[in-house]
């Protein structure tokens, strides 16, 4: 019974996470590309800016210490497929794959500006 709560409270506060505009739109840059503040400030922001269930904080390298050192290849099918408690594509599975992409590689540019390129 305790588990079936605890299941419960995470889905209401997963989605409370998936803001307004699950269906992908964010406007792109001038040269056609999407723009990956953009994405992450409308998708993932409601929980990597407060790090609600443990979400990794953008610009807080101490929160990823437990994450793989295979930056961008790891964190790109996390982000799709899900990790831990955050459901695959933060619970907006219709967000297209290049959409996640560019917020998660804004993510990381933000939290580790001088890493190394997968």
């Amino acid at each position: 019974m305790r588990l079936t709560i605890t299941m419960m409270l995470a889905s209401l506060v997963l989605a409370a996470c998936a803001h307004s505009g699950d269906d992908g739109a964010v406007k792109g840059t001038a040269d056609g590309s999407i723009n990956g503040e953009a994405a992450y400030l409308e998708h993932c922001a409601g929980c990597h800016e407060t790090g609600m269930l443990g979400a990794p904080r953008e610009g807080q390298p101490a929160d990823w210490e437990s994450r793989s050192k295979l930056w961008q290849g790891v964190l790109m099918e996390h982000a799709k497929t899900g990790y831990f408690d955050m459901p695959a594509k933060g619970g907006k599975t219709n967000l297209p794959d290049e959409i996640v992409d560019a917020a998660a590689e804004y993510m990381l540019e933000k939290t580790f500006p001088n890493r190394p390129q997968d």
